[in-house]
């Protein structure tokens, strides 16, 4: 994975033009994206944090890009970190906890923004992948062949997550 130009890609420049699309809002939000570490992840993703909120994919609200290389598509979610959760409370009772605190999260939302309800689906069988699928509050995907509208909805996600977790800069 060291030298791979994907992983490269993916992390550093990838996370910029993210960081760039970002930069007008009037909150500040982290940029992060990871393809794995030590190893390949099971799902790619690049995460926005709102640094108040979270920092970290571990724990909190954030909005989320994932890659499911399974179905070839691209997912954009809203999505509470999954890994404190499984650590703490087990693989069962982890699941079962971002599944409440997602149903949650989409109740304090209201309808209409084209968007679909968890949980998501994103190809693996892993646990952690597991735990974004139950963490997944709200979603939409893309073929990853044309992501046509992604840039837009990304806008509009974050318009939602900075309505529900408060505009502290």
């Amino acid at each position: 994975m060291a030298g791979s130009a994907f992983a490269r890609f993916f992390r550093v420049e990838l996370a910029q033009i993210a960081r760039a699309a970002v930069a007008h809002r009037p909150e500040r939000l982290l940029v992060r994206a990871s393809t794995g570490a030590p190893g390949w992840a099971a799902v790619p993703w690049m995460a926005f944090f709102a640094p108040h909120v979270t920092r970290s994919m571990r724990r909190g609200l954030y909005v989320a890009i994932f890659i499911d290389a399974t179905e070839e598509r691209i997912v954009l979610a809203l999505q509470h970190g999954a890994a404190d959760a499984l650590t703490a409370l087990g693989h069962a009772e982890g699941l079962a906890h971002l599944r409440a605190l997602a149903a949650a999260t989409r109740a304090e939302v209201r309808p209409g923004h084209g968007l679909s309800p968890g949980p998501l689906h994103l190809g693996s069988t892993a646990a952690l992948p597991q735990g974004y699928e139950a963490g997944s509050a709200l979603w939409r995907a893309w073929e990853a062949a044309a992501p046509d509208g992604i840039a837009p909805a990304l806008q509009d996600m974050l318009d939602l997550y900075r309505g529900i977790v408060g505009p502290r800069a």
